[in-house]
């Protein structure tokens, strides 16, 4: 088995440059600024952002300050333990942090982040009714973020070597798959898909002996995995080449891009589970400030979301309904999971990230599945 190394923002939802850019060509231009600055001129400040590839572009930004007046400090992280390392050491000031509902505690506990008020943000009425987001937000029984962008890590397959759509993650245990399944290096992301696989009562709150279970579970899968992708682009490539047949999807764009090929690649929700994320826009004591709840606001725009979407194919916080009414097309649509999030029971099978039990241990678990030692 051929190990590599992650670039952790493919596996939350980022996209090449390369690929974000042919997707974004002549879409930037066609934004109304009015919108964003609310018609009124803002006293010079600066906000400092510590966000992710394709979250942030430096022409929006650009667009921003010139609209605003307000100057935007963009830091862009490499992964979730980056931004939680360096908010706590003090070495990225930021007034907002872009992370997943999952992380929220262990920024409470450091109190490193300021509670949220949403009533300085009117554009949150954007975000679709069917996340939940409140509750997802609400930790100790107080608001701390609001989504800015969220989506799904489903099973996807080859049509040409599946009999039918697979509705299990026991699909990457079958025999007939071994050494053509494919997954992705973060501990984070996939320790949960195990062990939804294994039944576990609560993948983020694991029992020792559901622990042993995910042992168990993945020194089996070892055989069935020959080549760990080490980002968007390489798992496109170990799909097309034909090296993987079926894996955990570490983003839809990736099934996107092969059908683009013509490659009859498809994804499922199975019925255990779907690993779920939903990155908010947090605020920092400094970042407790109006200006920089009035940029929180522009990003939450209809336009600005449609934008992100086209320039990267991420799901964005709009519904449909929202998004087609402001001019995103309904083949973009297609490509995400925009349309499937007002489908009966759909949240209900999508399993939003939590915080981990204990993430150092399952960091063992999977340093052992790579070295081959379970």
């Amino acid at each position: 088995m051929t190990i590599q190394k992650t670039d952790p923002a493919w596996a939350r939802g980022a996209i090449s440059r390369r690929r974000a850019l042919q997707l974004g060509a002549g879409s930037a231009l066609a934004l109304s600024f009015g919108a964003l600055s609310g018609g009124k001129s803002m006293a010079a400040s600066e906000v400092t952002l510590f966000t992710w590839e394709t979250y942030h572009e430096p022409d929006w930004v650009q667009a921003y300050q010139q609209a605003s007046g307000v100057k935007v400090n963009v830091v862009n992280t490499g992964s979730v333990d980056e931004m939680y390392a360096q908010t706590r050491s003090g070495s990225v000031k930021a007034d907002v942090l872009y992370f997943d509902t999952g992380s929220f505690p262990r920024y409470i506990d450091a109190g490193l982040i300021a509670p949220f008020d949403a009533a300085q943000v009117p554009n949150r009425k954007n975000v679709s009714k069917t996340m939940g987001w409140e509750e997802k937000c609400t930790v100790g029984g107080k608001l701390w973020g609001i989504p800015y962008n969220w989506g799904t890590q489903p099973l996807m397959y080859d049509k040409r070597a599946t009999d039918g759509e697979p509705l299990t993650w026991a699909a990457l245990w079958d025999k007939k798959y071994k050494g053509k399944v494919n997954m992705f290096d973060d501990a984070y992301i996939t320790i949960p898909m195990i062990a939804l696989y294994v039944g576990a009562a609560d993948p983020f709150n694991m029992s020792d002996k559901e622990f042993e279970e995910v042992r168990k579970a993945l020194k089996a899968l070892r055989p069935q995995v020959r080549t760990i992708a080490r980002g968007f682009d390489d798992a496109t490539n170990i799909y097309a080449s034909g090296e993987a047949v079926i894996g955990y999807c570490q983003n839809i764009a990736i099934v996107n891009d092969l059908q683009a090929k013509g490659l009859p690649f498809a994804y499922s929700f199975p019925d255990e589970g779907t690993p779920t994320w939903i990155d908010c826009s947090v605020v920092t004591e400094q970042g407790n400030r109006p200006e920089v709840y009035s940029f929180i606001d522009a990003n939450l725009t209809p336009e600005w979301q449609v934008r992100m979407t086209e320039f990267s194919l991420n799901n964005g916080v709009l519904s449909a309904e929202v998004a087609e009414g402001a001019g995103l097309s309904g083949e973009v649509i297609k490509k995400t999971n925009i349309a499937d999030q007002a489908q009966d029971g759909f949240w209900d099978k999508m399993v939003v990230f939590q915080p981990p039990e204990d993430i150092d241990r399952r960091l063992e678990v999977w340093n052992d599945f790579k070295a081959g030692t379970l």
